[in-house]
């Protein structure tokens, strides 16, 4: 009995139970009763995506171009020419200079005989392998940094379109006077004219004599290395090429050339350049009013192939043009020097019409061998301190020719 009673206690509130429920309750029970039915089985699992293949020498090559080869002509030639001043002759003298229409008739040669002036940046391109240039191709410099370089040469520069670089020496920008300043230099920079450094102070580097008390080699350590840092430091370039003051160079000069980065220096000694001609001895026909043939003969395209020794050898008339014994501008220790020079540059001489004179003595019996056009003399007393003249005279085709050098004689300082 008393069981009975339990289950029917059990049952009533089973049943009290789910009358309190809402329809809502039981409808929302009976939808996921329905879903969980429903729902579909999850789908198996994927393998493992297969990595992509690395390129391989076959795939690469279907799949990327190879790069078009450049084509340069390696048997192209170049001459350059370098400039100073461009100045009336009533504003200045001396031999470096060169008058406004003379500059710009030779610019007009140029033009008129079809040769191609480029870039200093073309240039080392071609140099470089990276682009070909015409086969007659010319460089345009103007050398220390004058005034007349920003006022006078570069409008007629620009009238031609012709491309040009700039040497300067750091101590003489902003100086005043005929000297240019560094806003003139950062606007050639930005019209794309070459800044090129020429050292510091402009002094012979194979003779360096600092006036400091620093040593001979920090001397020129900043002539060579400093000097390009300045250039780059004040106006945010990158200088490539360096000018040695009155093209005198030696072994060791060379090495501080190489170490300060530079990829072109320039001599003063005209030639013919080719593609494979020393990257740090690189010549250049200078304009001299004494010898206007030299220019002449550049833009003839017709003077002596550069050879690439250090010191070119006088015996080979196709060494280097107006090359000298003693070298233009050099200091010698001997008062009894042998002067000699070639002359292949003056044309088809008249071998009784050659004649030498020195400064300060007068005529010197001299040989010269029209075979290899070179002239050799030797004065008969020695000579005293100070700076000399040799001036060489003689005909060609029957005209008269001309050539000048200059030395200085300095006795060897004796041991004490």
């Amino acid at each position: 009995m008393k069981k009975f009673l339990v289950l029917l206690i059990l049952l009533a509130g089973v049943f009290f139970g789910l009358k309190k429920w809402s329809p809502q309750t039981l409808a929302r029970v009976q939808f996921w009763k329905t879903k969980t039915a429903e729902a579909p089985p999850s789908p198996p699992a994927l393998p493992p995506a297969e990595p992509a293949p690395l390129p391989t020498s076959e795939n690469k090559t279907a799949s990327t171009p190879k790069p078009a080869a450049t084509s340069v002509d390696k048997t192209a030639q170049v001459v350059v020419l370098m400039y100073h001043r461009v100045e009336p002759t009533t504003n200045t003298t001396g031999a470096l200079n060169i008058p406004p229409d003379q500059f710009e008739q030779q610019m007009q040669t140029i033009k008129d005989r079809g040769l191609a002036v480029i870039s200093m940046q073309d240039f080392l391109a071609w140099r470089r392998g990276e682009k070909s240039i015409p086969p007659r191709s010319v460089l345009i410099t103007i050398d220390d940094g004058y005034v007349s370089s920003f006022d006078t040469a570069r409008p007629i520069l620009k009238k031609f379109g012709y491309p040009w670089t700039c040497f300067v020496y750091t101590k003489f920008i902003g100086m005043g006077g005929k000297s240019i300043s560094w806003e003139q230099l950062g606007q050639l920079r930005d019209e794309g004219v070459e800044i090129g450094c020429h050292s510091i102070s402009h002094i012979n580097l194979r003779d360096p004599r600092p006036k400091t008390g620093e040593s001979s080699e920090q001397w020129l350590r900043d002539e060579i290395i400093n000097s390009k840092q300045i250039i780059e430091q004040r106006l945010g370039i990158k200088c490539s090429t360096f000018a040695y003051p009155e093209g005198r160079y030696n072994s060791h000069v060379l090495e501080l050339v190489k170490e300060a980065g530079y990829a072109a220096a320039f001599t003063a000694y005209g030639q013919r350049l080719t593609h494979s001609a020393p990257f740090d001895r690189i010549g250049r026909y200078a304009w001299n009013t004494r010898r206007p043939q030299d220019m002449a003969q550049a833009l003839a395209f017709n003077g002596p192939v550069e050879a690439g020794n250090e010191q070119p050898d006088l015996s080979e008339p196709a060494a280097a043009t107006s090359i000298t014994q003693p070298l233009e501008g050099e200091t010698i220790t001997d008062d009894r020097p042998i002067l000699k020079a070639n002359l292949a540059t003056l044309g088809n001489l008249d071998p009784a019409s050659v004649g030498l004179r020195l400064s300060g003595i007068g005529i010197i019996p001299c040989k010269f061998d029209p075979a290899t056009s070179i002239i050799e003399a030797r004065p008969g007393q020695p000579l005293t301190p100070g700076e000399y003249t040799v001036t060489v005279s003689a005909k060609a085709a029957g005209k008269r020719v001309e050539t000048q050098w200059r030395f200085k004689f300095e006795p060897a300082a004796k041991p004490r």
